[in-house]
């Protein structure tokens, strides 16, 4: 007859017959563990360079950005100063001045300059840049020169004396006997009035004088101190016949 076996026995071999089976098991699971972990990590990994990714985008976007900003702001910050330049100097300035002093280069200078009179022809202002041959001038408009006056170096001119000033500027150098025959007797006041004032000069010529205005004149209304170079800008602003 077959021997039996105990129940020892049984339970021993069973065990031993397990082991292998409970390793191989463990062994998937530890397999299916590790694969689901590379898998998060390969996903989390793609996560990361996604991110990195949409972060370089907005970052080179911001900088971009940032880099039309700034060169906006300077582009307005340089045409501030040619415009600064132009009202502290009182007096006409070339290109090279600007450029020069104030550190920009010759081509942003002359549009920025462009872009000056454009903007100041726009507004509504008593203030004008003008182009007087290779030079560049802020100035009262010639409609509001009379009024204004009164608050330059010198004080306000009645409007007499300053027709009279008019006139000698338009035609000068004049004799005091011409402009006498244009103004009538009153002109003999009003010229020793203007070159008290420091508007005028005179010069004996023979029985009269030669008139011609001073460069207080031209600062005062804001006119070139070349005569010629005056004449045409006066001419083209008041609309004065020259003649």
């Amino acid at each position: 007859m077959p021997e039996e076996k105990s129940h020892n026995d049984l339970g021993v071999n069973d065990q031993e017959n397990n082991v292998p089976q409970s390793e191989e098991i463990e062994k998937q699971k530890d397999i299916e563990t590790d694969k689901d972990e590379k898998s998060n990590k390969g996903q989390e990994e793609e996560n990361v360079d996604d991110m990195i990714r949409t972060q370089d985008l907005f970052q080179s976007n911001s900088d971009q950005e940032e880099e039309v900003l700034f060169e906006e702001n300077l582009e307005d910050y340089q045409r501030n100063l040619i415009e600064g330049a132009l009202y502290a100097s009182g007096e006409p300035l070339t290109v090279e001045e600007l450029y020069t002093r104030l550190e920009i280069s010759k081509n942003d200078v002359q549009k920025f300059l462009n872009e000056l009179i454009e903007m100041y022809e726009r507004r509504s202002t008593a203030l004008t840049i003008i182009n007087i041959g290779d030079k560049y001038q802020m100035q009262i408009k010639s409609e509001y020169t009379e009024p204004i006056s009164q608050f330059a170096e010198g004080g306000g001119l009645a409007e007499k004396y300053l027709r009279t000033l008019t006139i000698i500027a338009l035609k000068q150098p004049i004799l005091k006997s011409t402009l006498v025959k244009i103004r009538g007797s009153g002109a003999y006041e009003h010229v020793q009035y203007l070159i008290d004032n420091g508007f005028l000069n005179s010069i004996k010529k023979g029985r009269t004088s030669e008139l011609t205005t001073t460069e207080k004149y031209a600062e005062t209304f804001g006119l070139p101190k070349n005569i010629e170079e005056m004449k045409k800008e006066m001419v083209t602003q008041l609309g004065i016949d020259n003649e």
